[in-house]
């Protein structure tokens, strides 16, 4: 499972800050805003046994660190939006969008598909892909007003704990790819 931490070191959310200035011009044209920079980071000698990984990472230009012993890390900005309560993920894939809701069920939107693909009883919900971070917006927002139709209730996410916690439970679902 991966660690998480804030990055306050003011170099590194510099580099961050810079690689992801076009998705997060677009978000916060969107009313989206700063949560945190955050590094994720896989276990001891990751950065080797991950070494496919790495080297898509590479090719997306994602914002890499390595802490000891030899851990492969990202290096990332979230956002948060008040309406409906979100979180929005820049990496280099592109941009991923979280709302949850009070029953514990997920929506996740994203500009890019993802590999893990929740089953039928699962509580995480995943829309198509978009093209663009707008797009994905659009989505998601008519997606929430779906949900909200059918009784569920967004539940408040603002804080890197929450984002935290919201990741770990799509990590989980990770572990089913197909």
């Amino acid at each position: 499972m991966a660690e998480y931490t804030e990055i306050t070191d003011l170099e590194r959310q510099s580099r961050v800050r810079s690689r992801y200035t076009r998705e997060m011009a677009s978000l916060q044209a969107l009313g989206f805003r700063h949560l945190a920079f955050c590094i994720e980071a896989l276990g001891p000698f990751s950065a080797i046994l991950q070494l496919p990984a790495l080297l898509l990472m590479l090719r997306k230009k994602e914002v890499l660190v390595f802490p000891s012993p030899l851990r492969l890390a990202v290096a990332n900005v979230l956002l948060v939006h008040g309406q409906p309560s979100s979180i929005a993920l820049c990496m280099g894939m592109g941009v991923k969008i979280y709302t949850r809701f009070s029953d514990h069920s997920l929506l996740i939107s994203s500009t890019f598909r993802s590999h893990a693909v929740p089953g039928p009883a699962s509580p995480i919900i995943r829309n198509p892909p978009s093209q663009t971070p707008e797009e994905a917006w659009t989505c998601h927002k008519k997606s929430v007003l779906e949900m909200e139709s059918l009784g569920k209730t967004v539940a408040h996410s603002g804080s890197l704990g929450d984002y935290i916690e919201l990741s770990q439970r799509e990590e989980d679902l990770s572990q089913y790819v197909l």
